[in-house]
């Protein structure tokens, strides 16, 4: 298996198939950072740390990004996923938020002090305790540090209030705190000189940015981790290389297959698993400058788009009702509704005509949208393109552009329409992402988007109880946004994983947000 992952990694190299996760670049390699979250050695907390546990035959998954570093501001999400790193709160198969740190949360009068009683059982991956100290300091690095964890209850304190208790004081009101610490962002760590150390069931042993990551068990996580595999993973940016890898038996798990690729393995007699991704495909407008700053061009694009012939050709999921996977109980009830002659009539009001090649202009200039996605999701590229073949032929002129880096994209304010993927409720509530989007200091608010309704509905979503009337403001200003458009509904999508012999037990879950956890490898 050694041998065949390094012919694996070099081809990867010399295709060229440098990706970082979720549109970041840069980063650090192994040889830069060699003790970031990195197997234990000896220190003044541990006299003789044991060595890393674990089969050693790795376990090799293909996919479309690792961390570009094992920085927890620059990369919660993708260390989580890897299993290295951990929330507070976690969500389990069921969907359920499970704690190794906290057994008990009370929450005083004053409606923004909450007591936590922890069980003290968890350890750093190099044996120091994870105590009540120790959570503080991270918790509050990080609201310090990434605005993201700002957008629940504004900005949060820890204290260890003693060796076993730790207290949070939010600065507005929440009655689910549990799912605020099992927001991506909230991840567990400690500062070890230049690196960091984390307390999931593995750690990094080694690191090429953007390229692999090899994975050794965490020893102190559990009593388990003798039993557990190396993991190893390995970006692949060409579907076609990665999907020979795994026909192969070079890879023993592929994330990230097309509809084709899914029933063709099938065919094959390989297991192919679907799965709802819990994410949701969306379009973010550029409503602050360009054609889709104008309302009336964002409700006429969004009835172009025929989300049930996407569907189709993605060969499974649904189409989106709001911003949530329609599992949950606060995901929404928008009717997207496909009206072409409607959403030319609508452009015609607006003083579009049509030219002799039956594009829509205004006074000589072509009605032209430039759409943008990344390659990260391989589902997007497929949509955009198809939703660029629907808009020309109702008339709009498109440009179309796949990206490595959608921040830089985004940031950069050159485009009219980026399609987007977002896990939009990995703490099982709603009004992270919706604070996160609409909000006006909301760090996913890209397009500065202003609603006074649903500025007083996020007010009042923090101080009432997860049950019916949390999720009917949810509902509400979801309803709001598919008016008011800051972003464009399309898919709830269903993903699929193709598994080896090795792994056929694996069951994925929570999208792609814990493709390694601790019963992987066991």
């Amino acid at each position: 298996m050694k041998k065949k992952l390094a012919m694996i990694l070099a081809g990867v190299l010399a295709a060229g198939m440098l990706f970082a996760g979720c549109g970041r670049t840069g980063g650090n390699s192994a040889d830069e950072a060699p003790d970031q979250g990195s197997a234990p050695a000896a220190s003044a907390e541990t006299d003789s740390a044991p060595a890393a546990a674990g089969t050693g035959d790795s376990i090799v998954i293909g996919c479309s990004f690792v961390s570009a570093n094992t920085n927890p501001i620059d990369c919660p999400w993708e260390l989580t996923m890897q299993g290295v790193s951990e929330g507070v709160f976690m969500q389990n198969a069921e969907g359920e938020l499970v704690s190794r740190f906290v057994t008990d949360m009370e929450r005083e009068e004053d409606g923004l002090t909450w007591n936590l009683a922890l069980t003290n059982a968890v350890k750093f991956s190099d044996g120091s305790d994870c105590d009540a100290q120790a959570l503080a300091d991270c918790m509050n690095y990080i609201q310090a540090e990434n605005a993201i964890a700002n957008g629940t209850a504004g900005v949060c304190t820890f204290t260890a209030a003693d060796a076993d208790t730790l207290q949070v004081v939010t600065e507005r009101p929440i009655t689910t705190l549990d799912s605020l610490l099992c927001e991506w962002c909230n991840v567990v760590f400690k500062q070890v000189g230049d690196g960091f150390i984390y307390t999931g069931p593995y750690m990094v042993d080694s690191l090429d940015s953007g390229v692999s990551i090899h994975l050794v068990p965490n020893p102190y996580y559990d009593d388990r981790a003798e039993q557990r595999s190396d993991v190893t993973m390995i970006v692949f940016n060409d579907a076609a290389a990665q999907q020979q890898a795994f026909e192969g038996g070079e890879i023993d798990m592929m994330f990230g297959l097309s509809p084709e690729v899914a029933q063709i393995l099938r065919g094959e007699g390989f297991t192919v698993v679907d799965y709802d991704a819990g994410y949701q495909y969306f379009v973010i407008n550029n409503i602050a400058d360009g054609p889709m700053a104008d309302l009336a061009i964002r409700q006429a694009v969004s009835q172009i788009f025929d989300r049930e012939e996407m569907i189709t050709y993605l060969g499974a999921g649904r189409v989106a009702t709001g911003m949530f996977a329609q599992y949950y109980s606060f995901a929404g009830h928008v009717d997207e509704i496909t009206d072409v002659p409607a959403a030319q009539a609508a452009l015609e009001a607006a003083g579009y005509e049509r030219n002799a090649d039956g594009m829509y202009e205004k006074d000589g200039e072509p009605l032209t949208l430039k759409l943008v996605t990344y390659a990260g999701r391989p589902d997007l590229p497929l949509i955009m393109q198809m939703a660029s073949s629907e808009l020309t032929e109702a008339g709009v002129t498109c440009t179309t552009e796949v990206v490595d880096d959608i921040g830089a994209a985004i940031s950069s304010g050159e485009y009219d329409v980026i399609f987007y993927a977002h896990h939009t409720a990995p703490s099982g509530e709603p009004a992270a992402i919706l604070n996160m989007y609409y909000s006006d200091e909301g760090v996913q608010n890209f397009y500065g988007y202003h609603s006074d309704e649903i500025t007083d509905l996020l007010a009042q979503i923090g101080s009432v109880e997860p049950g019916p009337e949390r999720d009917a403001i949810a509902q509400q200003i979801q309803d709001i946004v598919a008016e008011d458009l800051p972003v464009t509904f399309l898919i709830d999508p269903q993903w699929h994983v193709a598994l080896s012999e090795r792994v056929a037990d694996y069951v994925p879950y929570c999208g792609d947000y814990y493709i390694v956890n601790a019963e992987l490898g066991l």
